[in-house]
């Protein structure tokens, strides 16, 4: 492999890869609102770096990223863009049906914006592992990192959310230039225990969609929700490197144990 992003080899470089290598890593991510202090593409910049990263360590092919995903709620803010969550299943489903055409068989997607992403993500893995046979895991940093997590988290209870401490920390680490802390608010509200959005915090839970007019109300008009006014760039660095570890250790795993057979290997028509 001459280069980890795919579209910097030639195709010759990939007909070479796959005669001797058959795992790919698929980035996606999201374009939307991260308060005053973050950068709307915080969720791609962080799926883009992962993925690089990772495919550095384990000489793994990255193919280009999706910057967009699903963020319907956060259309509350300017600048946000947002699929249908039909249209984030049938990108996937055209990306490894192509990649499963050439004979990659083993698919690590990287999703960069947590939950939203995943059902429609979780929907495409579901359809390619049975229609094909190929090997897809959705991986997404915050649910593989969630020990490290719990380790150096600082903010109170509540204190996850979005454009919070967590996601903060790692873009301070990743991209400072693009951060604007000075501009950071804290936004922990009470609600009923059962409408909690901190993951983090024990107990049962519901699911409840947000809205555009509600998203914009309990963000505080700023798109923040959660702490990240504790964050610090070493966190960042600590929950970098070993949701990376972690990762570089199931591709690895992957590719030793994981076995294959591919079947209808069609165009994405």
């Amino acid at each position: 492999m001459k280069r980890v992003w795919l579209q910097e080899n030639k195709w010759e470089d990939v007909e070479a890869y796959l005669q001797v290598k058959k795992t790919v890593i698929v980035p996606f991510g999201s374009v939307e609102q991260h308060a005053k202090h973050l950068p709307m593409g915080t969720d791609s910049f962080v799926a883009i770096r992962i993925a690089e990263d990772a495919g550095k360590k384990t000489n793994t092919l990255v193919v280009p990223p999706t910057w967009f995903g699903l963020a319907p709620h956060h259309m509350a803010f300017p600048g946000t863009i947002t699929f249908r969550a039909e249209t984030l299943t049938n990108v996937m489903l055209d990306i490894c049906q192509s990649l499963i055409y050439h004979g990659f068989e083993k698919i690590i997607v990287i999703n960069g914006h947590r939950e939203a992403n995943l059902p429609p993500l979780k929907t495409a893995a579901v359809k390619i592992r049975n229609k094909t046979g190929a090997f897809v895991a959705v991986v997404d940093p915050f649910y593989i990192a969630d020990s490290i997590t719990r380790k150096i988290k600082r903010s109170e209870p509540g204190g996850a959310g979005h454009a919070d401490e967590l996601e903060t920390s790692h873009m301070l680490y990743l991209f400072p230039d693009l951060c604007e802390m000075e501009k950071a608010v804290k936004n922990i509200h009470q609600k009923h225990p059962l409408l909690k959005h901190d993951p983090f915090v024990p107990g049962d839970t519901v699911f409840v969609p947000s809205d555009v007019a509600t998203y914009r109300e309990s963000s505080m008009h700023i798109g923040v929700v959660g702490d990240p006014t504790v964050s610090t760039k070493e966190n960042g660095e600590i929950y970098h490197k070993a949701l990376l570890e972690t990762l570089v250790d199931f591709i690895q795993y992957c590719e030793k144990h994981v076995k294959v057979t591919l079947r209808n290997q069609e165009l994405p028509l």
